[in-house]
């Protein structure tokens, strides 16, 4: 009740549309003609009242017209003055988010766009209240974000827009929380749109030298891993039951093949009780090569990850061709740095320091790690 009110305070000043207004002549109305049996002081009378009409109609013809208000210019007035009053509302919300107060601040920022609902600023502010809130409302911060990059997306240079990447990073905190917050119900393609949307944030924050780069790379990276770890462990599981199902064959085989020679031999018969022993003893051999093939195969399977330093940073997978930055001493795939380089600036994209193509160095140590590492776990060019 308490955001309905405010909500009612702060629109009650809402500009409505204004009539036209305009200025309009008034001229005396004609007197009757003078009768030609009229008397000399009548006929004077109004040969001066004609003259004075005469100059006041003059006059009035030279005075240059007031030009009326038309109703696309009053529309215009009413457009800018909402517009202005979004602006304020927006100041109000930045007033309270820099109070930590963010209900009162998505308040502000619900208004602001009422006013303006075109500006995807003010869905990325309420975004934000919404994450930062005591309870975070995840469902609302992805609405407002998914609004919002809709509304970037359909102007020309949604690419260049300053908000888009927070919009990307706001909404893939949203789905880990909503991911981390349903332990028992993890949703892979939530978790999945997530990271596309972290790559989305982090590709553009890039472009733009954001100072958020490092954050939503960190983020992105935690991320992935997450998926290639709930990826091992379903592997893991599926093993599991595939080893039980495969000792349950050669029990209920070695159970068949006793059972058959029980119904075909008598009593105390030797050769039966030898062949008895040989199927049990020949079970035995199945279930332990069966035990051997799944240990080694754990063994070489136990919880996979791979080393920070083999991972590229801009493309997070694993890099075939390291080179060094040497104004930072950042390590970077090839292929990703020279596009960068190539595409959007001659610069570091994590530092920013003016970089050129013909100054990476190749880092050949690391490259033979990666390569052996590699060699030794082919799971990883799944990573």
């Amino acid at each position: 009740m308490e955001f309905l009110a405010n909500l009612q305070n702060l629109t009650a000043n809402f500009p409505f549309g204004e009539g036209s207004s305009g200025a309009q002549t008034h001229q005396g109305s004609t007197p009757p003609y003078a009768s030609p049996h009229a008397s000399p002081h009548y006929q004077r009378s109004q040969s001066q009242t004609r003259g004075r009409q005469s100059n006041q109609q003059s006059h009035t013809r030279q005075q240059p017209s007031i030009p009326r208000t038309s109703n696309s210019s009053a529309a215009a007035n009413a457009t800018s003055k909402s517009l202005s009053l979004a602006e304020q509302a927006k100041l109000e919300g930045n007033s309270y988010f820099a109070q930590y107060d963010y209900e009162r601040a998505i308040t502000a920022y619900s208004v602001a766009i009422i006013r303006n609902p075109a500006n995807p600023v003010y869905y990325s502010n309420r975004a934000l209240c919404h994450l930062r809130r005591d309870t975070p409302d995840a469902d609302a911060c992805i609405q407002d974000c998914t609004k919002a990059i809709e509304l970037c997306d359909s102007r020309s240079e949604s690419c260049d827009h300053p908000v888009l990447f927070k919009l990307f990073y706001y909404k893939a905190l949203a789905l880990l929380l909503l991911d981390a917050n349903n332990p028992t119900h993890h949703n892979d393609h939530r978790l999945s749109d997530a990271i596309n949307c972290l790559k989305r944030a982090f590709d553009l924050s890039i472009s733009q030298k954001s100072s958020y780069t490092e954050e939503i790379a960190t983020k992105y990276r935690a991320a992935k891993a997450l998926r290639f770890e709930r990826a091992d462990s379903q592997r893991r599981l599926a093993e599991g039951e595939l080893h039980r199902y495969l000792v349950s064959l050669v029990q209920r085989d070695c159970d068949r093949q006793i059972s058959q020679l029980q119904h075909g031999s008598e009593e105390g018969d030797q050769t039966a009780d030898d062949d008895r022993t040989e199927i049990a003893r020949a079970m035995e051999k199945r279930v332990g090569e069966i035990e051997a093939l799944f240990i080694q195969a754990d063994e070489n399977s136990k919880k996979r990850s791979i080393p920070d330093a083999f991972i590229g940073k801009i493309s997070f997978e694993i890099m075939t061709d390291p080179v060094i930055s040497p104004p930072s001493g950042i390590t970077y795939d090839r292929a990703e740095i020279v596009s960068h380089l190539q595409k959007i600036g001659k610069w570091d994209p994590l530092t920013r320091q003016p970089l050129h193509e013909s100054e990476l160095v190749p880092n050949l140590a690391l490259k033979e790690v990666i390569e052996d590492f590699l060699a030794k776990n082919g799971w990883a060019f799944d990573y």
